[in-house]
């Protein structure tokens, strides 16, 4: 049995040069960027205290962790 091949036309793509590209997509950017949501000042200083509030906590949790595994290890070969 003869399978049947649809055929799609082919449309030609319109090229453009690299300037227009760019040029494009700076537009389209500036577009999007109109769009976005900025938060206002006091969310932001928000974000930012609690985003350094939670570094500084996981600097001295890693900081601690860290000191067990060296005392442990200290151990273990002094050890032997």
């Amino acid at each position: 049995m003869a399978e049947t091949v649809m055929q799609v036309p082919v449309v030609p793509v319109e090229r453009k040069n690299f300037k227009d590209k760019s040029l494009g997509f700076f537009f389209d950017v500036a577009k999007e960027m109109r769009k976005v949501s900025w938060p206002k000042r006091l969310e932001l200083q928000d974000a930012t205290v609690i985003t350094l509030v939670v570094c500084v906590i996981l600097s001295i949790f890693v900081f601690v962790v860290d000191k067990i595994f060296e005392s442990l290890l200290r151990f273990i070969f002094h050890s032997f």
